[in-house]
């Protein structure tokens, strides 16, 4: 019974004290805010440096915990298509580089199967002057000669 009583104590002892903890925390923090912060983030980043004032805190967690938009789906199709839109918001977390190493062993989902030799279907006119003004730019700065593959 003794022991009872102490164990019960001991419990009353630490809940008054996780109670009279005060946290810095903002009210917005509470427990469902780990699924809100992205696009609070987005909307006033401000708010978010007046304490965690460089975005290093941002970076090194997404580093172990990739945002919740990169579902499999997202990093089959959609990024791509996102980071045609707006190469600044993959730029926030990504180094340019990284593209380029991911697809050099995965080819991007418009290079198709028959999209280089022997059929290539990716260009069957000189489509590729000036390459510039081509989404074929976003990668690839220089162009071969237009129909230096045979069609």
């Amino acid at each position: 019974m003794r022991s009872i009583i102490i164990g019960l104590m001991l419990v009353f002892a630490v809940a008054v004290m996780a109670f009279a903890v005060t946290s810095e925390k903002p009210s917005s923090h509470d427990t469902s805010w780990i699924k809100r912060h992205g696009k609070a983030s987005k909307l006033n980043i401000e708010e978010c440096t007046a304490c965690h004032v460089e975005k290093v805190s941002c970076t090194k967690c997404h580093e172990e915990v990739a945002p919740r938009t990169h579902t499999p789906g997202w990093v089959k199709k959609g990024h791509g298509l996102e980071a045609r839109w707006d190469r600044n918001k993959c730029a926030a977390c990504h180094k340019e580089d990284s593209c380029i190493e991911c697809h050099k062993s995965t080819p991007p989902a418009s290079h198709r199967p028959g999209w280089r030799e022997p059929l290539n279907r990716h260009c069957t006119t000189g489509c590729h002057y000036p390459v510039q003004e081509t989404t074929c730019f976003t990668c690839h700065k220089t162009a071969h000669a237009p129909n230096q593959y045979s069609k």
